[in-house]
């Protein structure tokens, strides 16, 4: 908290606690192999001894989140300083060694250190976007929907995207389906959104192999397609550059990559047109100025993975992110908005950089009792 001469005082952790949210989904969402019914979250707060709280968040994609927070991050935070955010990263990443660097650790890092960055931003009296630098206070928002469900019509399909049009959206980010049935539905897109709007296609991890996909995504050459986002699993990434190479398509990856280091690998081993980059997945803010510092020094620009809360800092911060991402409410894919009373701004087509202190978003606590997981 700030003192009369503008100096911080100092400042101790007194509590870290995390919680689990599991926020029902109106109609399942299917991603190939992947389905959800809902959408589980973890919340962490930390409270220091001047009465303020910071909190972060993400998904915990069904994995015991929670109890690595409560076991392995939070003993050691209490006590301590909560401005040094990066003593703090340095400090959890390296203890916790023989069980982290990957995965569900780093979900539980990322919402530990967004928490201690939204607790920085309110004991300087700024919001976190001026914090990590500051560069402007609007940035182009794309919208990801289009999710296909079993029940879902083609007018509903058709109407989503004029919806999104009409709200003034310039990229539009179309979730796959099954492959056979891809084409009708990006077709459908383009014809609804026409030529002036960027239509992207989020392939959630679905393709195995090159020769099964190869000819499909040829054929989409007059729709225009902005990007494939994540065509194949990590495991299988450096397909994606020989997709490119065979069919011209533009590649975004690093949507679940974690830690500067694999980033630094993606760049230099598999050059994404677009890098992806989630801070509640990489490492939370710490992290992820750095790899967007990264992906500068290459020229490529930085696409974030929605939870536009924590994103938007980024966008203002730095000119290297191209645009944030956002779920619409309206369409019930993503539900993490239902935690909070106040959310993010958009204004024809652009999310404005919230000037409270911090994050600049407000719990809804009788919401987090209704949906946390005892």
């Amino acid at each position: 908290m700030a003192g009369l001469d503008g100096t911080l005082r100092a400042m101790r952790i007194t509590a870290v606690t995390a919680t689990t949210c599991v926020v029902p989904l109106p109609r399942p969402i299917i991603m190939g192999e992947i389905r959800f019914d809902a959408r589980e979250y973890i919340v962490v707060e930390i409270t220091a001894d001047t009465g303020q709280t910071g909190i972060g968040f993400g998904m915990t994609r069904n994995s015991p989140v929670t109890s690595i927070v409560d076991r392995s991050l939070a003993p050691f935070l209490v006590g301590k300083d909560p401005l040094l955010t990066e003593a703090h990263w340095e400090a959890a990443y390296y203890r916790n060694l023989p069980m982290g660097q990957r995965g569900i650790f780093m979900r539980a890092l990322s919402a530990v250190d967004i928490a201690l960055w939204d607790l920085k931003g309110q004991a300087a009296g700024l919001p976190i976007w001026k914090l990590l630098g500051g560069a402007r206070e609007r940035v182009p928002v794309s919208v990801a929907g289009g999710y296909p469900a079993s029940d879902r019509t083609q007018a509903e399909l058709d109407a989503e995207m004029a919806d999104y049009a009409e709200q003034g959206f310039r990229t539009v980010k179309l979730a796959a389906g099954e492959l056979a049935e891809d084409t009708v539905r990006l077709r459908a897109a383009r014809r609804v959104l026409g030529p002036d709007i960027a239509l992207a296609h989020d392939v959630h991890w679905a393709f195995r192999d090159l020769a099964s996909v190869v000819p499909t995504v040829r054929s989409w050459a007059d729709i225009d397609i902005a990007f494939l986002e994540d065509p194949f699993p990590t495991e299988l990434v450096a397909l994606s550059v020989k997709l490119r190479e065979q069919t011209g398509a533009r590649i975004a990856l690093g949507e679940d990559s974690t830690g500067r280091w694999a980033f630094r690998d993606l760049l230099l081993d598999h050059s994404p047109d677009l890098l992806r980059l989630d801070a509640t997945v990489a490492g939370g803010l710490s992290e992820a100025a750095k790899i967007c510092a990264l992906a500068s020094t290459l020229g490529v620009p930085v696409f974030p993975h929605v939870f536009p809360e924590v994103h938007i800092h980024l966008g203002a911060a730095f000119p290297g992110i191209q645009m944030v991402e956002m779920t619409d409410p309206t369409y019930q894919t993503e539900t993490l908005y239902q935690l909070f009373q106040e959310w993010v701004k958009v204004e024809n087509g652009n999310m404005i950089a919230p000037e409270t202190p911090g994050l600049g978003v407000v719990l809804d606590r009788a919401a987090m009792e209704r949906f946390a997981v005892r």
